[in-house]
């Protein structure tokens, strides 16, 4: 057996067919991982290799077809049928000869999630699962190859016809769904290969498809020993040999069957295993540092049987009984049915959770601890892609044990963006009072506000509003503000800032340097300095797209996040023919988000004019870009944008720790990769190694030509 590994495997190496193999295989994987991975930014690898998927129909053709049908046509199998080697060694031979060439783009193709780690969190756990779920589809479909090799002498035929099979049996699932009729469905199913990888690709390992793939690869290498027997044995052969093979190819089918039916059986607790599973009960620091810090005693009523309470639930909540302040009490339904009754008319789930301190409470409804991507996708059934118990219970706490709760008001009536979907949330998360609020007809900033937004203003703001403003700055206030190109500059509002040290310019920034823009030179991806605001997030990457210029030449004035020197400002980016630099651009160093804090002497509410001054602190944040607070430019940068905002927020209401526990999620949705890297990685893995691998087959194949 191993003489005929090594010959086929030198057989292989040896000519076009073999590096053709390697390098289709390469290119598949490397520009399905360029392009989803990537470019895209997706953190899932998986999807990358479940792509690949339903190219063996193409790529698996060639590495097979070659197996048996050369033997016949060349007529060199009566030489290898009677070598001192029996039949099913020698498939076996071919067999793991083809399977190792199948390999070896399977383990460059190991190092790619590694690659993507890089640049963030990767869910490694699906993608190397899915890995595993296509090496057992690919032993599957080698072996249906071989087989079909074995029954013609014509290469052509044989690579046709596996592409035909692999085809089909990738579909079958479809076309069952398509007859509509239950029986068949389930019959056809029985061969549906894609159904038993999917189980594998979100990284749940599932012992059903690991059978599956494994007596399906299993029976068709007897299947081809037994038609090679018959091939030796000519159209009449013995007939006790014909009953043999009869014997074998009936007992082949019926285990192999049996063996599938019976994992079937068998419940799902013995057969699927999900390795992504992490431990979501563990507390973050800032919940932590809260705790710690917590000096009201706080009741936590969970409205369920003890013993009936999930394992990260029941994990968490204990965690939070640990601290002096805080104890846990379970509420058997079946024994208080009435405990809702306290709190709500409407009743509660079995498994919310009641959060007190005397007479103040919170409610979290049982629903809300799972989050999921769509939200409709919670009545059909589907897993939840989050847990939310942390931040819900964080937050619950914090609204029970603060007696004034902070207010950030919004400026309206010009245009502006209001805050909305995660970042809304965790704004809210930190209990704080959102209040709309236009200038126009209020005339002045209220004396409760700890903090205004200012969200990227379409229209310029009046000299009146300005000194609102003004006088609310003036008195120790808090100022977030986001800006954005327009046509026309917003004059007062841009000279507001100058008196505070931050200067606009007139344009959009964009970068030559492709280590520090994602996908388009106008989407910068900036690091995070370390400031007085954000020294926990320095080295992160921030996300800041279409951002209008600043400059500072203010002591005071920190920046945040601001371009290389080799970042360019377009004045006019809508006459503008592309994102490169252009006749008109000005070159050089850009602020794209810059932090003032400085001390204010004012003087107190209902104090008079001129009497006794007290030092308060005015903070002010300016950001270039609109989309700072925009969800789906954050999902990219896998909250970080959030985290950033979060963290500013949490200074400008004068909140010692942050409260606002972003959802742990079951799996990372992006990573953000420069262009430059991309660009890089992309060329290499899917255009130099393959095409590297191509000539070297065609160097192969022309020396022996020569000889």
């Amino acid at each position: 057996m191993i003489s005929i590994f090594k010959r086929e495997l030198r057989s292989a190496l040896c000519s076009v067919i073999g590096f053709l193999y390697l390098a289709a295989s390469l290119f598949f994987f490397g520009i399905y991982f360029y392009v989803m991975n990537l470019y895209q930014g997706m953190a899932h690898v998986n999807y990358a290799f479940a792509s690949v998927v339903y190219l063996f129909s193409i790529t698996i053709p060639i590495l097979t077809m070659r197996g048996f049908a050369q033997e016949f046509r060349d007529k060199t199998d009566q030489l290898l049928f009677t070598a001192p080697i029996s039949l099913p060694k020698i498939v076996l031979g071919k067999y793991l000869a083809m399977l190792t060439l199948f390999l070896l783009p399977v383990v460059v193709a190991a190092f790619f999630p590694l690659i993507l780690t890089g640049y963030g969190d990767v869910a490694l756990a699906e993608a190397y699962t899915t890995l595993f779920a296509y090496i057992l589809y690919g032993m599957a479909a080698i072996a249906i190859g071989l087989f079909l090799s074995s029954l013609t002498n014509n290469v052509v035929i044989a690579a046709v016809s596996t592409a035909v099979v692999l085809f089909v049996v990738y579909t079958m699932g479809g076309f069952g769904e398509l007859l509509g009729v239950p029986i068949l469905q389930k019959i056809l199913g029985a061969f549906h290969f894609q159904a038993r990888f999917l189980t594998m690709e979100t990284g749940v390992i599932s012992l059903r498809s690991v059978i599956y793939f494994l007596t399906a690869a299993g029976a068709f290498l007897i299947f081809t020993v037994l038609r090679l027997q018959r091939y030796q044995g000519g159209r009449g052969g013995n007939p006790k040999l014909r009953t043999k093979r009869l014997v074998w190819l009936l007992a082949t089918i019926l285990i192999t069957v049996g063996v599938n039916v019976g994992a079937e059986l068998l419940p799902d607790r013995m057969m699927e295993f999900d390795v992504t599973m992490k431990e979501f009960h563990l507390l973050t620091e800032d919940t932590k540092e809260f705790l710690d810090a917590l000096d009201k005693d706080v009741v936590i009523y969970v409205f369920k049987k003890q013993s009936d309470t999930d394992g990260n639930e029941a994990k968490m909540l204990k965690n939070y009984a640990e601290y002096n302040h805080v104890s846990v009490e379970y509420v058997d339904p079946a024994v208080s049915p009435r405990f809702p009754m306290k709190y709500t008319s409407a009743g509660l789930t079995e498994g919310s959770i009641v959060v007190t301190r005397g007479e103040v409470f919170r409610i979290i409804s049982y629903e809300s601890m799972y989050t999921y991507s769509d939200a409709e996708m919670a009545n059909y059934g589907a897993s939840p892609d989050g847990f939310d118990l942390e931040g819900l219970l964080t937050s619950a706490i914090d609204y029970v044990t603060t007696d004034n709760l902070p207010k950030v008001y919004e400026l309206s009536g010009h245009g502006e963006l209001l805050l909305a979907g995660e970042f809304k949330t965790a704004l809210e998360r930190e209990n704080v009072v959102l209040q709309e609020i236009q200038l126009v007809s209020a005339k002045s900033i209220p004396l409760d506000a700890d903090c205004v937004l200012i969200l990227a203003p379409a229209q310029d703001y009046s000299e009146a509003e300005i000194n609102a403003l003004k006088n609310y700055m003036d008195q120790g206030g808090h100022l977030y503000v986001l800006l954005q190109w327009t046509e026309k500059q917003e004059t007062h509002l841009h000279d507001f800032l100058a008196e505070y040290g931050v200067e606009v310019c007139h344009g959009v920034v964009s970068e030559e340097n492709a280590d520090v823009y994602f996908q388009q030179p106008y989407y910068l991806i900036p690091e995070i300095r370390e400031t007085t605001v954000t020294e926990k997030l320095a080295g992160n990457l921030a996300l800041s797209a279409v951002t209008v210029g600043l400059k500072s030449s203010d002591p005071l004035v920190e920046a945040i996040i601001k371009t290389t020197e080799k970042a360019f400002l377009k004045t006019n980016p809508h006459e503008a023919k592309g994102p490169e630099m252009e006749e008109g651009d000005i070159q050089g160093e850009y602020l794209l988000g810059v932090y003032k804090q400085w001390e204010a002497d004012v003087t107190p509410e209902g104090g008079a004019e001129g009497g006794a001054k007290v030092t308060r602190e005015s903070r002010l944040a300016v950001f270039g870009s609109p989309y700072m607070t925009q969800d789906a430019i954050d999902d990219y940068i896998s909250g970080m944008n959030k985290k950033l905002f979060s963290t500013i927020m949490s200074q400008m209401i004068s909140r010692p720790q942050l409260i606002s526990i972003p959802v742990k999620q079951y799996s990372q949705e992006y990573v953000v990769v420069p262009e430059s890297d991309a660009t890089f990685f992309g060329v290499i893995l899917s255009g130099v190694v393959p095409g590297v691998l191509l000539l070297v087959g065609v160097v192969v194949w022309a020396l022996r030509r020569r000889r």
